[in-house]
């Protein structure tokens, strides 16, 4: 096994995407960062999944791999993506209740995380440690 420590050479370049549901409806969420890290484990017979340069990584959804979190530092930005479905009077009540608790208020609602995705974006900066 080869361990890497990874973080994203720019800021701003880290997206935390959560969906949570409720009553088979399903809204989006996305925190963006400016700086996280982590660490990252291959199998050896695996190619790291930035290949021979992390510098011409686009983006890479971390928790596709043996991904441990280290930091998240300094959140810019939070985004809903509210369910196509709802009628406008829940749809108001939803954001109102965004609007005063964050998404904790949502989960006071009844709604729940199910998957989530870590995106960093952009060329990586790589380390391999032995652990």
């Amino acid at each position: 096994m080869a361990t890497y420590e990874i973080s994203t050479k720019y800021k701003k370049s880290i997206v935390d995407v959560q969906f949570y549901e409720k009553d088979g409806h399903t809204l989006r969420n996305e925190i963006g960062w400016r700086w996280g890290s982590g660490t990252i484990t291959i199998p050896d017979d695996e190619d790291p999944p930035w290949g021979d340069d992390p510098e011409g990584n686009d983006e890479l959804n971390v928790y596709d791999y043996d991904f441990e979190l280290d930091s998240l530092d300094d959140g810019c930005w939070d985004d809903v993506e509210w369910p196509d479905d709802l009628d406008d009077e829940e749809l108001e009540r939803l954001q109102e209740l965004y609007s005063d608790d964050g998404i904790s208020g949502l989960e006071d609602d009844g709604w729940e995380c199910g998957e989530a995705e870590l995106w960093f974006q952009g060329p990586l900066e790589v380390k391999k440690i032995d652990k």
